[in-house]
């Protein structure tokens, strides 16, 4: 993705979803008892992330925190797909996160 063109990617919604979902069977095989989609920088692989989660918790019939945390990645406090902070949360909030959170990637 770039701030100068939100619509560029070099892999699909589906194929995000299923390597994110892949990922959460592992982690909650592995005992996690909190999720949590960390550093994203592109409201698109959130979404995939979150959809996988959601995928995973309907199948499996659990319930368990789901946190966000995404960056802002210029001056202008944008993300890199080039949303604000606000607009990047209401993408995000249908999935219901127990918390989200913003940094900044500027040092």
């Amino acid at each position: 993705p770039s701030v100068e063109d939100p619509s560029a990617r070099n892999v699909t919604f589906d194929e995000l979803v299923d390597a994110y979902f892949e990922q959460v069977v592992g982690l909650m095989d592995g005992g996690a008892d909190i999720l949590m989609v960390e550093t994203i920088f592109d409201t698109l692989n959130a979404k995939a992330a979150l959809y996988a989660i959601g995928e995973y918790l309907e199948f499996s019939g659990l319930d368990i925190p789901v946190f966000v945390s995404g960056t802002l990645v210029d001056q202008s406090g944008r993300t890199l797909s080039g949303q604000t902070g606000e607009a990047f949360y209401a993408s995000i909030r249908h999935a219901k996160p127990m918390c989200v959170g913003l940094n900044c990637a500027l040092g």
